[in-house]
């Protein structure tokens, strides 16, 4: 059977950008200014790169798995999901969300 490259893909595999809103009691998913998010790669244990966060600074922040992460990148988008939305409850800016010890033990985030 031929692939029909003109087909809508199903939308659980479209390349999409991972973030919270303010509906989900997280930060914003709209920074202000491109020019104005940092990322910060996170690695598992072993080193393998499973995504980026990133944040605005202000009130912007999220999660985009890395391709190449595979189904690591996946759970790695649920946790940091959890840790950003526990970062919020807290009251956290979102300029904390590149502070590395939020995700560790069990990530590693390469914050600048």
């Amino acid at each position: 059977m031929a692939e029909n490259d003109d087909a809508p893909m199903h939308p659980r595999f479209v390349e999409t950008i991972t973030v919270v809103g303010k509906t989900a009691s997280t930060y914003s998913s709209k920074a202000a200014r491109k020019e104005d998010v940092r990322r910060a790669p996170l690695r598992d244990r072993a080193g393998q790169v499973l995504g980026e966060v990133w944040t605005d600074g202000r009130d912007a922040a999220g999660f985009v798995p890395d391709e190449n992460a595979g189904v690591a990148g996946i759970r790695a988008q649920s946790q940091v999901w959890r840790i950003l939305k526990a970062a919020y409850a807290s009251g956290r800016p979102a300029a904390d969300v590149l502070d590395p010890d939020l995700y560790a033990p069990d990530f590693e985030l390469a914050a600048d």
